[in-house]
């Protein structure tokens, strides 16, 4: 068995909780089902829509191919290894169908369940391909001589960034802002309780953690925040791909890749906000600066050791998160991010403004881990 670990479990990992997520959304008004409504067999609805046929038949590609590879990358036979993930993301769907008896809002179907089985046999069936082509003995070849072999979470994580850029953040990159939806589930939870008053009192109990100068609007501070804030949101990603990347050539590479990432991602999310023809309404000059100082202080990363990336990448993330949380509450900010929600960006059911508030808690965690694992005392290799 190779030390290397494969990226295709934590990306499977992942995909099991988005397609959990996106069943059972809004993870709410569970009831348990009245006496002759729950069975084990499957209604079959009397009209199908032609777009929920689609995603149910496109929502399970993914999961069966990655779910086979898996399986693959673990030493299973190919035989085994697809009938392994067929059964998985049929049982996995066939679950979730009976899960939706007790969700007044949604409705199970049989039709649902086939058409997502069919969907995983098809990525299961191109993950094959891949298999008989030697594609992934390739990928695995490289893998072993760019990245170290504890990347597989890493390596999940550089993907995932970007989908986090494509929800609105009140700056351009400031993604981590956790506080304020999880102030407004608190003050849900704790509701006519003694507890309202305590933990969730009318002053925002996270402004004891911030300097006083990080939430003053004076106006030499301003300009200033933004341009770090825009820097260190460009610099995390540059971090967590110098600790886990080996070769000098890769980490400029990832690094103009993040750089790359960030503009176009920052601009896919000003366009299905606002339109069009405000795709660089985000580019304004400290965005520009922050960009430009997030590459110097990345390029100074690139002939350091992984364990000084990860640890710089844990700094990073941390004054990230607390420079965020310093930001004041934009009411223009609040009803964009209500018509995101609401609007016509509805079936995203959320996904990328999870994916943005906790990237940097994720990579703070792995980057500690890696900081702390032995494994990074080995030198960079050029």
């Amino acid at each position: 068995m190779s030390l290397y670990r494969s990226a295709a479990w934590p990306l499977t990992w992942i995909a099991v909780a988005l397609v959990v997520y996106a069943t059972l959304y809004p993870l709410s008004g569970f009831v348990w089902p009245s006496p002759g409504v729950f069975g084990w067999a499957l209604p079959k609805l009397p009209s199908e829509q032609t777009k929920d046929l689609v995603e149910n038949l496109l929502g399970y590609m993914p999961l069966g191919a990655i779910m086979c590879l898996a399986l693959l990358r673990s030493g299973w036979h190919v035989g085994l290894a697809a009938v392994g993930a067929l059964l998985g993301c049929s049982a996995l769907s066939y679950g979730l169908e009976l899960a939706q008896f007790m969700l007044p809002t949604r409705t199970p179907s049989i039709s649902d369940w086939t058409l997502n089985t069919l969907g995983a046999a098809w990525g299961v069936m191109a993950a094959i391909t891949l298999h008989a082509l030697g594609l992934v003995d390739v990928w695995h070849r490289l893998r072993e001589r760019w990245f170290i072999p504890q990347a597989g979470w890493g390596l999940a994580l550089l993907w995932m960034w970007p989908l986090g850029l494509l929800f609105p953040p009140p700056l351009p990159l400031a993604q981590g802002q956790l506080w304020p939806p999880l102030k407004l589930w608190l003050v849900d939870v704790l509701a006519d309780t003694p507890w309202q008053h305590w933990l969730v009192p009318e002053a925002d109990p996270l402004s004891v953690f911030l300097p006083l100068a990080m939430t003053l609007p004076a106006p030499w501070w301003q300009p200033l925040r933004d341009v770090l804030i825009v820097a260190l949101g460009v610099l995390a990603p540059m971090c967590l791909a110098c600790a886990v990347a080996r070769p000098m050539g890769l980490r400029l590479v990832l690094l103009a890749g993040a750089v790359a990432m960030a503009v176009l991602g920052s601009s896919l999310s000003a366009a299905l906000n606002f339109g069009p023809e405000h795709l660089l309404v985000w580019l304004n000059v400290q965005a520009v600066e922050g960009l430009l100082l997030g590459s110097v202080l990345g390029a100074l990363l690139l002939d350091r050791s992984r364990t000084a990336a990860a640890l710089a990448g844990m700094a990073v993330l941390a004054g990230l998160v607390v420079l965020v949380h310093g930001l004041p509450q934009d009411p223009y900010h609040a009803l964009t991010l209500q018509a995101w929600e609401h609007g016509r960006f509805v079936r995203f059911h959320g996904l990328s403004r999870w994916f943005g508030l906790l990237w940097p808690y994720a990579a703070f965690v792995w980057l500690l881990g890696r900081a702390a694992s032995r494994a990074l005392d080995t030198p960079t290799h050029s």
